[in-house]
């Protein structure tokens, strides 16, 4: 027989999942309480008022007498409500996804078991057995709110609302009566108890792990005692015991992106720093850690170690606001690619929204932005009063200064744009407020990268406010004639050689075409001009010692076949100290460093640099060499450095370089060729690297095949009638300087030549020494003593034709400038 629902049930029935839309559209909130959030407590209030019409005849009304049906659909809506409220309240972190699916799992079986002979018999087994999950998070929850109990009692009779405080409880007991007095006919016991079961073992098994992960980390201590030679900071070594970042993130995050079940761990929010606004409460974390005990580490060095290991080096930048409400709602990329220059310019403008309810709330932006090999930024705008303002470029020292004491103390506008090692940016904007979305632009010069017969151009990865819900143009404009080009599917071609991307935002992406011959075209600046030659080579390099950079990136096979094909060239590998490795001490001896998560090769120990072959491979983690300061490997680095000439050959096994190794690229200590297991069977040693051939007058981008020289000015008019973009400037200036200063800057008192900075100025770029700054007065810049940029490239734009004006053609135009106004003005 089918018992038919009231329409106060079916009403109920359809709140719920209504509620569950409106907990996923209410935004994260700095602890003010919302009116959004108590939405949907408003709706179980009156949904409880509601219920009263289905009470049974002749009861009373004070007396609470109501189908159990109704009940559950209440407490569903309460509990919603309760993970609704901590948006604003902040009794937990934020909630992992793992959760929230559970909890709908689980609501919904909640429900089922108290409808009446209304569901199928396997659906009653199914949702008994989720229930049986589900009530393990309603223990859990209990458990942890047990200590605001008597507050939660006594403010019900005063507020009402701390009783989301207890609503756990209820729902806790509610299901034990449910079970165990029979009162749900739907209700399967040996189901729930399988379910209840199989959650606990399931806890059980993740607690092992967790313990296990920690212990293993836990017995570096022991190494680091053994082990007197470790010229590395502590904390390397327990990151290298790191294999996986999603256990890293959990034993050692911890207290930064977990919380944990401790006397502090609720409250009226929780700002520390960056890592703040993405901390979880991870039921499964937080029970597993109190079985461990913490790590003995400090909170740099667990900082440290999360960025080394665990991705999250983008949180651990300095801050001073939060960012917890921001979101980017638009972005627009226009990229402009020069297939005769091997060269590409593209803008990338976000439009940062902040949803706080409070008009006045000012909030900070952070974005890092991991820019493609041999890339430098070129450009940045900042949007005030609804006017762009383009930057000015200045010592990192000043923009750090001025951004600081203005934000830290006058909240105004700047947006500030540093170099970081490893191929990357930061930029951080303030204020974002909830009046109008911030806009903000960044501009970067890219060499395309050539594989074999064809040229690439990929977008960059970009981390920052979240974007799931922006909305993106993406338009890519060839400069010249160019066929066969080979675009995403989603890409709509409105123009030959344009094409248009527009919708959710595209993470990865990139396009492909045939290599063209480089053009002869010359870019004049300053009475110096700039011109782009096929990148020669001296043959290959006979190396007198191949340095392998172990680690478990590494297969056993890669080993095997660089010593079996390297023949009598003996092959080291460092572990303390260089160590011979031959066929028979392979096996004992690569044990403990393919088990590390990354390496740190000491490129200082190499016996003859200039005669040597370094081969690596690495994951997208690992320290970079500013994080080592204060330790005897970074001294010795520093020293190094300091007296190198030429750089290291090295060769990257398909294409994976870590962040240490880039960061060394980068200092112009290695030169990186990318190869594949294939071609060491398929070529003999001699062949394996490419030894360039440098000009004098030149900087090496070996990514696109090519070397951008300076030459001397062609004054003929007729040859020059297409004139090269200023990004051979821009390109070269900072390969240049990197090329002549790189051994500098990891020397904190390092006294920078000027002409690094004027290498910066003429072709505004971004450097280890030099950022980009927008303020929002005249008298800002003034007083910091940022002055305009004179004998400058200044702001990139996407109209760069290449002819810039001579200082000489910049006076003519300017009194042209004037006398037209003049006309205009005398005659209009």
């Amino acid at each position: 027989m089918k018992t038919v629902l009231t329409n106060t049930q079916i009403f109920g029935l359809i709140l719920l999942p209504v509620s569950m839309v409106i907990y996923h559209y209410v935004p994260q909130s700095n602890g003010n309480l919302e009116g959004a959030s108590l939405l949907i407590f408003a709706i179980a209030i009156i949904y409880f008022f509601l219920s009263f019409a289905d009470r049974p005849k002749k009861t009373n009304f004070f007396m609470f007498v109501r189908p159990r049906l109704n009940w559950h659909i209440l407490l569903s809506l309460l509990l919603v409500s309760c993970f609704t409220l901590n948006k604003d309240m902040h009794v937990f972190a934020l909630t992992p996804l793992w959760v929230k699916v559970l909890l709908v799992a689980t609501l919904t079986s909640f429900i089922l078991i108290a409808m009446e002979n209304l569901i199928p018999e396997w659906l009653k087994k199914t949702s008994s057995f989720v229930f049986g999950i589900g009530i393990l998070l309603f223990i859990y929850y209990t458990v942890v709110l047990v200590p605001l109990i008597p507050i939660a009692i006594i403010g019900v009779i005063l507020l009402g609302i701390s009783i989301h405080l207890l609503v756990p409880l209820m729902l806790l007991i509610v299901s034990i009566v449910s079970v165990f007095n029979r009162k749900c006919k739907n209700a399967k016991l040996p189901f729930i108890l399988s379910g209840f079961v199989t959650g606990f073992i399931c806890v059980l098994i993740y607690t092992g792990l967790f313990m296990n992960h920690s212990n293993a980390i836990k017995n570096v201590q022991r190494d680091l005692v053994l082990n007197d030679d470790n010229n590395l900071p502590e904390w390397v070594s327990y990151a290298q015991k790191c294999t996986s970042e999603f256990w890293t993130k959990r034993v050692i995050g911890r207290g930064l992106l977990y919380e944990e079940i401790s006397g502090d761990w609720w409250g009226f929010g929780f700002d520390r720093g960056s890592y703040s606004e993405i901390r979880e409460h991870d039921p499964l974390v937080a029970a597993a850690a109190l079985f461990c005990e913490p790590l003995p580490l400090t909170n740099e060095e667990q900082v440290n170690i999360l960025s080394a290991s665990a991705g999250t080096r983008h949180y651990a930048y300095e801050k001073l606001w939060s960012g917890r409400n921001l979101h980017v709602s638009k972005e627009l990329m226009d990229v402009r690619i020069y297939p005769d220059f091997r060269m590409a310019y593209f803008e990338k403008t976000f439009w940062i929204t902040n949803t706080h309810h409070w008009e006045r709330s000012q909030q900070e932006a952070l974005f890092t932005f991991y820019l493609p090999e041999g890339a430098v930024a070129s450009s940045l705008s900042l949007w005030i009063d609804g006017k762009e303002e383009k930057s000015r470029l200045t010592t990192r020292k000043k923009a750090t200064n001025a951004y600081k004491t203005i934000v830290g103390r006058e909240r105004r506008d700047p947006v500030v744009l540093h170099w970081q090692e490893g191929n990357r940016l930061s930029a951080t904007i303030f204020p974002c407020t909830p009046q109008e979305p911030r806009r903000v632009k960044i501009g970067l010069t890219v060499p395309l990268m050539q594989s074999d017969d064809r040229l690439s151009f990929s977008n960059m990865k970009v981390l920052g406010p979240d974007n799931s819900k922006a909305d993106e143009i993406i338009h890519v404009k060839v400069i010249g004639e160019l066929e066969d080009i080979e675009m995403p599917h989603y890409f709509d071609e409105e123009k030959p050689g344009q094409f248009i991307y527009s919708g959710m935002p595209v993470d990865e992406w990139a396009c492909s075409f045939p290599v063209k011959q480089l053009s002869d075209s010359q870019f004049t600046f300053n009475n110096k001009a700039w011109q782009l030659r096929p990148l020669k080579y001296k043959g290959g390099l006979k190396p007198e010692a191949i340095y392998l950079d172990i680690n478990n990136s590494w297969h056993k096979n890669e080993v095997k076949e660089i010593l079996q094909q390297a023949g009598n060239t003996p092959v080291y590998f460092y572990d303390g100290k260089m160590i011979l490795l031959s066929k028979s001490n392979m096996n004992d001896v690569l044990g403990a460093q393919m088990k590390r998560s990354f390496s740190i090769f000491p490129v200082f120990h190499i016996a003859n640099p200039s005669t040597a072959l370094l081969i690596t491979k690495g994951y997208q983690n690992s320290p970079i060499p500013s994080e080592l300061k204060g330790s005897e490997f970074h001294n010795q680095l520093l020293n190094y450095m300091s007296g190198y000439n030429k750089p290291i050959a090295t060769l990257v096994i398909d294409r994976q370089k870590s962040p240490y190794i880039t960061a060394l690229e980068q200092y112009k200590i290695v030169e990186c060729n990318s190869f594949s297991l294939e071609q060491v069977k398929s070529l003999n040693i001699e062949s394996w690297y490419n030894n360039p051939l440098y000009h004098k007058e030149g900087v090496n981008i070996p990514v696109s095949g090519m070397s951008i020289v300076q030459v001397d000015v062609n004054n003929d008019k007729e040859q020059q009638s297409v004139s090269a973009p200023s990004h051979l400037l821009r390109l070269y200036n900072y390969h240049t300087l990197m090329q002549e200063a790189g051994h500098l800057f990891l020397q904190q008192d390092a006294e920078i030549p000027e002409t690094v900075y004027s290498l910066c100025n003429e072709a505004f770029i971004v450097s280890p020494v030099s950022s980009l700054i927008v303020l929002e007065t005249q008298k800002d810049y003034e007083r910091f003593g940022i002055n305009e940029n004179e004998n400058s490239l200044r702001n990139a734009n996407l109209n760069d034709s290449g002819a810039v004006p001579e200082p000489g053609e910049w006076a003519l135009i300017i009194i042209l400038g004037i006398v037209i106004c003049t006309v205009y003005i005398k005659y209009r």
